[in-house]
């Protein structure tokens, strides 16, 4: 019973903690490109804050409305402040061919098609998942979902192009293959969370990014100097060390919103 009072208390707590990052602040009002945001505000902490208030203050109502959509129903996990990020990357970098290792219940690749459709871009968008709820160390899902019908009816939902998916784990052949016949313009990698299988997603997508690519890792933030506010995640051991002991010394690190990293192949 106490434990569960405390984990009221502290979801309480931590709503009360984002509602007041939302307010207006004059100073985070600046219409940025993610590259200009990370000049402008520099640390990780900044940055976060700087898009948790674009997402309330300067993203459009649609986009907002796909991010209240996916929060209800564990629907979603995330942070309002990552639909902010999407929306100042897909605007500033124009990706067309797009890959998600991890695609859960489809929120991440509606969302690139919902903004490239706003935009006026046409996308190639990928996902590759089990499509089951497999977990992995850190991470248990739900068990009562075609999780593949899931993905396709919440595209219909808004009224977007149904991507490609390929039902299988990342570290299948059929799955390397599919990601060695393209080259990528922008991959984001959120799948298993063990460091041997976030370690082997980082590497085969690395070589296979297009020049200029970008790679986002979720989850990536627990070893860097992000000091996560209650309503954040800096993110998990596997993920974090990939970045610390790879990403960060092979690739070109343009930026970070909260657990999320973004590098450049250049």
């Amino acid at each position: 019973m106490l434990k569960a009072l405390k984990k009221e208390f502290f979801q309480h707590l931590s709503a009360a903690q984002a509602f007041w990052y939302a307010r207006s602040q004059a100073e985070y009002m600046k219409a940025c490109s993610f590259t200009e945001a990370w000049d402008e505000y520099k640390t990780r902490n900044e940055m976060h804050l700087y898009m948790h208030h674009y997402f309330f203050h300067s993203l459009d109502d649609e986009i907002k409305s796909h991010r209240i959509y996916y929060k209800q129903d564990q629907r979603g996990f995330g942070e309002d402040a990552f639909h902010a990020m999407w929306f100042t990357l897909l605007n500033e970098f124009r990706p067309t061919k797009c890959l998600e290792i991890g695609v859960y219940r489809g929120q991440v690749i509606s969302l690139w098609s919902l903004i490239n459709k706003r935009l006026g871009v046409e996308s190639d968008i990928h996902g590759v998942a089990p499509f089951t709820p497999s977990g992995d160390q850190v991470s248990v899902y739900l068990r009562n979902i075609d999780y593949h019908a899931d993905v396709l009816s919440h595209h219909r939902h808004f009224g977007l192009k149904v991507p490609f998916l390929l039902k299988a784990f990342s570290t299948d052949d059929i799955a390397i293959n599919h990601i060695k016949s393209n080259r990528w313009d922008l991959i984001y990698i959120d799948g298993s969370h063990d460091y041997e299988v976030a370690l082997a997603d980082y590497q085969i997508c690395k070589e296979q990014l297009a020049q200029g690519g970008l790679l986002v890792m979720d989850d990536s933030s627990l070893y860097s100097d992000y000091k996560a506010p209650m309503f954040s995640f800096a993110g998990h051991p596997g993920p974090s060390r990939v970045v610390q002991e790879f990403a960060m010394k092979e690739l070109l690190f343009i930026g970070a919103v909260g657990h999320n990293n973004v590098f450049m192949k250049t």
